[in-house]
Order: structure tokens, then C-alpha cells, then sequence
């Protein structure tokens, strides 16, 4: 009797053995398919632009995944480099919160802060492999480095400083730093923090005008804090919630919000307020969670990573996303004092949707390499865990 050597049926998606954390290509795929959505409903005339934008990301996000991450370690030296021209030429600029290219404003803090977090975590992962250890001399350095690029980009964006310098201590944590080295940084930051918010305070409009929109900061954490209107600059916060409050199980449907129209960039710092209205608390929690499970998704990716520098990046490029929006889910509903913050895959915007395509490549091709590293170890887990 004749073996039977047919060979057997495999299920389509072992055939395509796309080794992507599939939960986060879902999300990503709904963050989109919510921000053409708003897009549309907001300002119909610029969708097709939105579409283009979102088409980059996805192409920056299908670059990343394919290029090892752990080849682009070795031109770390200049991807600092990069991020401190870019940051140089940022300051430069005539540019609001970026660069002119060919006529266009380019805004380039997303750029900086990819770059910072990428060199943070390859850093600390090169002196554990080499020293084994972190040492305060060390952690100076990354503190100056961090302290320096987030100062800068202060000046112009005081909401994103915080946000990349947050990231950054995280990573410090995540990376072995000792308590009080990160005590310490804390500690330092905040005493001069709080020393410019006093000194800014008691300058007139002309002088806080010199300091960049570091003055329209001041003036809105006041009001935050004092709920004084007097000047206006708690205007959009009082509509980013009162759209929100009108809408809840009865929203008014796509296309039909009425606050979002008195809401300025209401399809990029006030995405979130503008989609509530229109479609309520159900799509409104669909969204947080999205990224609260986004980033329980990265930590996992983080967790099976190979090697200090895949875990580090993964965890980083994971925090700094979802702290994003939760910073800009939190301004939306007055949780936070006003910044200029967008929603990562939702709100509009070519570098914003660019830069976070190719993080969240990035952030794939580790959860990638890992299953590969897995694969050949053990051959027949692919067959376990299609």
C-alpha cells in the first residue's frame, strides 16, 4: 500500500506567516478607518489629502517592520546627530513648530522625539553589553542630553517637552537607573520649572511674547488653574467639554456636530472632543481603550524581545504613543491644561501620521525579529502559534 504524500492543507494565515502583532494592525486599521471618519465630517475638502497622509504612514510603518532594528543600531551616533540638526534648524525656523520644505511647514518634534528615544534605549543597551552596568557618570550624560533637546523643543512646544522627557525617565527605569540618579533629575527639572512659571508669570505680554509660545503655556495653565476667562484663553477648553457633555449616549451623528465648528484645529489638538460629539461615549471609549490596549500589546512585545535594546525600545516607542493620547484625551475632557497635542493615528496631520507609521513599524519589526529568534530555536512553534 502506497504512503499518501499529499501534502496537507495549512491554514491561510500560516501560509502568510505574517509574524506582526496582529491585535496592533487591528487597532491601527480602526484608528484610521475613525480618523477619515472625522476628517471628512470636519472638513470634507481635505480628506483626500488625509488619505495621502495616512498612506505614508503606512508606508513609513511597512519600511520599519521590514528593516532589522538592530542594524540601525550602528548608525545611532548619527541619528543623534540628526536629531540635534533638526532641532538646531527647528529653532531656527520661521516655521511654527517645524520647518519649511519646499513651501510647506514640516513639524518636526515627533521627528526629534522618535530619534531621542531611539538613542536613549540603544545607549543603555550598548553599556550593559559592554560594562554591564549604568553608572552615575552615565546617567549625568543622558540626563544632560534628554534635559537639553527637551528644553529646546520647550520653547516652541512645551506639551511634547514634557511628554519626550517623560518617556525618557521612564526609559531610565525600564533601563536599571538607580532611584536616586532619577531622584535626583526629577528633582532638579522641577525646581527650575517651577521658577520659570513664576518668573513668566510676572512678565508683562511683551516680554512673555519673547519666550516663544512658552507665554500662551503660562496664560492657559492659569487659567487652568484659576479658571479666570478673562483674556480668552480658556475658550477652547470650555468648548472641547461642553461638546463632549451634550454628547454622551445621544450624540448628534457624522457630520452633524455643532460645537466642533467654534473649535479651532478641531481636526488635529481637539480631534477627540470633535469625534465625541458626533458619535458619542461608545466610539469615545472605543478609542481610549484602543490605546490603553496598544500599549499593553508593546509591553508584551517589550517582554519577548531579545536582547536590552529591543525591550527598551519597544516599551519606549509603546509609553510614548499612548502617552500621547492619553495627554490629548485628557486636555479634550479638561483634564489637563491646554496643549497642542494630536491623536496619534486619528488626527490630521502628514508628519504626526508619518513619523507615527514608521514607530509602530519599528515597534513590529522587534515583536518580528523575536518570533524569528523563537522560530529557530524551536521550528515547531510556528505550527503551535499560527
Amino acid at each position: 500500500m502506497e504512503a499518501d504524500t499529499t501534502t496537507p492543507k495549512v491554514p491561510l494565515l500560516r501560509r502568510i506567516n505574517l509574524k506582526a502583532d496582529k491585535v496592533i494592525l487591528i487597532l491601527v486599521l480602526f484608528l484610521s478607518a475613525v480618523s477619515v471618519v472625522m476628517v471628512y465630517s470636519m472638513r470634507g475638502e481635505v480628506v483626500l489629502q488625509h488619505l495621502k497622509h495616512l498612506l505614508f504612514g503606512y508606508v513609513g510603518m511597512y519600511a520599519m517592520y521590514k528593516i532589522d532594528y538592530r542594524k540601525l543600531g550602528v548608525i545611532a551616533p548619527f541619528i543623534l546627530f540628526m536629531a540635534i540638526a533638526l532641532l538646531v534648524l527647528t529653532l531656527l525656523s520661521q516655521a511654527v513648530r517645524g520647518i519649511t520644505i519646499l513651501g510647506r511647514d514640516v513639524q518636526t518634534f515627533y521627528v526629534i522625539g522618535f530619534l531621542i528615544i531611539f538613542y536613549i534605549a540603544h545607549y543603555i543597551a550598548k553599556l550593559y553589553h559592554v560594562n554591564g552596568e549604568i553608572t552615575s557618570a552615565n546617567a549625568r550624560f543622558l540626563f544632560l542630553l534628554l534635559g537639553g533637546f527637551c528644553a529646546g523643543i520647550a520653547t516652541l512646544n512645551m506639551s511634547t517637552a514634557i511628554i519626550l522627557f517623560i518617556t525618557g525617565l521612564v526609559l531610565f527605569f525600564v533601563g536599571g537607573f538607580k532611584l536616586r540618579d532619577i531622584a535626583g533629575m526629577v528633582g532638579v527639572v522641577s525646581v527650575v520649572l517651577i521658577v520659570a512659571v513664576i518668573v513668566a508669570v510676572n512678565l508683562s505680554d511683551e516680554k512673555q511674547a519673547k519666550f516663544g509660545r512658552m507665554g500662551t503655556f503660562i496664560n492657559r495653565l492659569e487659567y487652568y488653574i484659576t479658571k479666570d476667562n478673562t483674556d480668552g484663553y480658556g475658550d477652547q477648553m470650555i468648548l472641547a467639554r461642553t461638546a463632549i457633555a451634550r454628547s454622551g449616549f445621544h450624540p448628534a451623528g457624522p457630520g452633524k456636530g455643532v460645537i466642533k465648528n467654534r473649535l479651532p484645529e478641531k481636526e488635529t489638538d481637539y480631534a477627540f472632543a470633535s469625534l465625541f460629539e458626533e458619535t458619542g461615549i461608545v466610539v469615545g471609549v472605543a478609542i481610549l481603550f484602543s490605546y490603553l490596549i496598544f500599549f499593553y500589546r508593546a509591553r508584551k512585545i517589550a517582554k519577548e524581545a531579545t536582547g536590552a535594546f529591543g525591550r527598551l525600545l519597544a516599551f519606549g516607542i509603546g509609553f510614548w504613543i499612548t502617552c500621547q493620547a492619553l495627554v490629548h484625551i485628557g486636555v479634550n475632557c479638561e483634564l489637563l491644561p491646554t496643549t497642542g497635542q494630536t491623536l496619534p493615528f486619528v488626527s490630521s496631520g502628514g508628519a504626526s501620521l508619518f513619523v507615527t507609521g514608521c514607530a509602530i513599524g519599528m515597534l513590529l519589526n522587534i515583536g518580528k525579529v523575536s518570533a524569528l529568534e523563537k522560530e529557530k530555536e524551536d521550528p515547531m512553534s510556528l505550527l503551535r502559534h499560527p
